[in-house]
């Protein structure tokens, strides 16, 4: 943390301009506080957001491609503009300052478990059906009617006489551009859902309070540990 003058120092007003930039994408407090460009400023949304989508994945077993993770960093990054958080007036103590944050945590997100098991098993069943080759044959047999080989035999002295030993026809199967990756299916499944069950947030009657304890170097400079930043990551949203 700046500080040019520990004693006088607004040690709450920093901390409540981190918590509205990280969470709320907020950042003007936070710039004319820090005197921090804009781009620094949204960094802490972008780590924020970042961090609590690695703890979704993390609670639910996920994991998510490049292209699906952007798409739950637009989630949770719209999910934490309803983010409930009380920064209390700093207390002075020997070794810098303690703040307490007290933080209504959203749980539309708790015991997902057996809806998730759900959507794989229908991910599973759906992308089995589209790779199955009875789902490819039509294709091929059509495909040898406009070749004309819909008949096993060759010209021979006598005229048009049927092969003895006809050539068997491969079974059919997807080209590997088409294969429907039933992992991918479930993930896009519950990337679907989320916004829905995000989009009127219930928060857990009990607060959490959680204390941070910035300390004082020699120097005078004031140090968070970014630890204590990542409790509150975890307890803004639950899943668990």
């Amino acid at each position: 943390l700046p500080s040019m003058d520990f004693d006088d120092y607004d040690v709450s007003g920093y901390i409540q301009a981190l918590m509205d930039s990280s969470y709320h994408n907020s950042h003007q407090a936070y710039i004319q506080i820090t005197l921090d460009g804009e781009a620094t400023a949204k960094d802490n949304n972008t780590a924020t957001v970042q961090n609590i989508s690695t703890h979704f994945c993390n609670a639910y077993n996920l994991n998510p491609n490049n292209e699906q993770m952007t798409k739950l960093h637009e989630i949770f990054g719209s999910a934490l503009l309803s983010a409930r958080y009380t920064v209390k007036e700093e207390q002075k103590i020997s070794t810098g300052y303690t703040i307490e944050v007290e933080i209504a945590p959203i749980t539309n997100l708790i015991g997902l478990e057996n809806e998730f098991s759900q959507l794989r098993q229908q991910a599973k069943e759906e992308a089995d059906k589209a790779n199955a080759p009875s789902a490819w044959q039509g294709q091929d047999e059509s495909q040898d009617e406009e070749d004309g080989d819909d008949e096993d035999g060759y010209w021979g002295e006598e005229g048009w006489e049927d092969d003895p030993t006809p050539t068997p026809v491969p079974t059919a199967s997807p080209s590997p551009d088409k294969i429907v990756d039933s992992y991918e299916l479930y993930i896009d499944k519950i990337l679907a859902v989320l916004p829905g069950k995000l989009q009127n947030p219930d928060y857990k009657p009990e607060t959490v309070v959680i204390a941070l304890d910035i300390r004082q170097t020699k120097e005078g400079d004031l140090q968070l540990d970014l630890n204590q930043i990542d409790i509150i990551d975890q307890t803004v949203m639950l899943f668990k």
